[in-house]
């Protein structure tokens, strides 16, 4: 063969070789994880919500794969966050409620927990967190100190939505509820926070061109206060009067907006087939009880509300969009929790978590791959709330927030009464004795929680006393 040939073949094989080789690696897709913050299971459209149109939100949902039994693994703020950022029920470490003002070193996600971002930074992605923290207040706690490159948003459980540059703070610590952060440092901006967040959460997007990026965006919308943005109150329906329902319908109407504006986004820039995208709500909405940050959430036909471990508290809006990946238009049956959400982004990122999770990678269920459950069964605990679903049966001990009073086991079969309005204990008293050794067996991997929660969450909580304000 003449030499100028030969060179020519081993040019071409050479350029195969690497073609095949750089095939055989997949490209890591970006990763975005909203979460709503106590959004109301039957307030949107796709759940049957008519009171405000949510075109978005369900558009969302028609992308992808639109999970009908989807779960967090607490039924309030902190804790649920807790969960879904370790992939563990964070009752294994002691994250069962809301840190409170205290101890700052001993409050919030245990330092030995590693978190999503954590992994993710480690195979080489871009991580931020925009909006609600909730996981400690201490230099350590940081979400920066966390996994998290960047930061944009606040520390506490919530926040003004309303931000004036010119507004003096009434705390001088991070516990304010009016203060906003850039990484470590006090902001003065004006706006309306979720506008703001989902303007931050664009730009972190086009900061990262070059490399994949994993997005925590954590709205506070639609969590009290109920505030009303200017720009959305022409859409608000006439015929709806009580304030407070206003309120929480307007901060609706600018979720949706910005899951539309930030999905407009991904498509002009021509990012997204790659980007795997995940919706939720921290937990469930809080129309019924008014102690517990009350905004009129609606969750029919679940029964009950934030804080109990009826499905009203623990089921939540759950969607998983990827285009081209997985299929669009379909529904998927089968439990699926929060804690899925760290292994199934360790997956697509080609790395595995550092420590055992409780979580699945999710895909190759959702795909058809696997015709098995994620989940054999899920449980949880929330202070003396308990509860345990294995197939459509599931066992349940919830708090009556009027009474303080403790139901008792109840069982119910979610796949007949996914209202949870017929106690089947006394006639099936094997399942219940089943499902309670189950639950007892996973919960004694659990610990004590590492702090109090407030008096309803937790009725063995001391009196605490009033937390002081600093001086302006």
């Amino acid at each position: 063969m003449p030499k100028r040939l030969l060179s020519v073949v081993l040019f071409l094989l050479v350029c195969l070789a690497l073609h095949t080789s750089s095939a055989a690696i997949p490209k890591q897709p970006n990763i975005l994880v909203i979460i709503a913050d106590d959004l109301g299971y039957a307030d949107l459209g796709v759940h049957g919500g008519k009171a405000v149109p949510t075109p978005h939100l369900d558009a969302l949902a028609a992308s992808g794969v639109r999970c009908t039994s989807g779960y967090v693994s607490a039924p309030y703020c902190s804790p649920s966050r807790a969960g879904f950022l370790t992939g563990r029920a964070q009752t294994r470490f002691g994250h069962e409620f809301n840190p409170h003002v205290g101890d700052e070193a001993k409050l919030g996600l245990p330092l030995d927990q590693k978190t999503i971002a954590d992994q993710l930074r480690r195979a080489g992605y871009a991580t931020a967190l925009i909006g609600k923290w909730h996981q400690g207040f201490s230099p350590a706690h940081h979400p920066q100190s966390r996994g998290f490159d960047e930061f944009l948003g606040f520390l506490v459980g919530g926040h003004n939505f309303i931000l004036h540059a010119d507004a003096t703070p009434k705390f001088g610590s991070a516990h304010s509820h009016d203060l906003i952060y850039r990484g470590r440092e006090v902001q003065r901006l004006n706006g309306f926070t979720t506008d703001l967040f989902t303007d931050e959460a664009i730009s972190f997007m086009d900061r990262n061109r070059q490399k994949p990026w994993f997005l925590y965006l954590a709205y506070n919308a639609v969590h009290t206060p109920l505030e009303i943005n200017e720009r959305v109150r022409a859409r608000l329906p006439a015929d709806v009067t009580d304030p407070a329902r206003r309120g929480y319908l307007a901060l609706l109407l600018g979720l949706d907006d910005s899951v539309g504006k930030l999905r407009a986004h991904l498509r002009s820039t021509g990012r997204e087939q790659d980007t795997l995208v995940f919706f939720l709500s921290d937990n469930g909405g809080s129309g019924r009880t008014p102690f517990l940050a009350y905004n009129t959430g609606v969750n029919t036909p679940l029964r009950g509300d934030k804080g109990q471990t009826l499905e009203g508290g623990i089921r939540v809006p759950f969607f998983v969009s990827w285009p081209g990946k997985l299929p669009a238009g379909t529904t998927f049956d089968q439990p699926v929790s929060s804690l899925d959400i760290l292994p199934t982004s360790c997956a697509v990122a080609g790395t595995k978590p550092e420590r055992a999770v409780e979580g699945v990678n999710l895909l190759p269920h959702f795909t058809g791959e696997k015709k098995s459950p994620p989940h054999e069964s899920l449980a949880w605990r929330f202070g003396p709330q308990r509860a345990i679903r294995k197939g459509n049966w599931k066992l349940v001990d919830w708090r009556d927030f009027a009474t303080k009073t403790q139901s008792g086991w109840q069982l119910y079969d979610l796949a007949k009464d996914i209202g949870e309005a017929a106690n089947l204990a006394a006639q099936q008293p094997a399942r219940v004795a089943e499902l309670t050794r189950e639950w007892e067996a996973w919960n004694a991997a659990n610990i004590a929680p590492l702090w109090h929660g407030s008096p309803t969450e937790d009725p063995t909580s001391p009196p605490r006393p009033a937390a002081k304000q600093k001086a302006k």
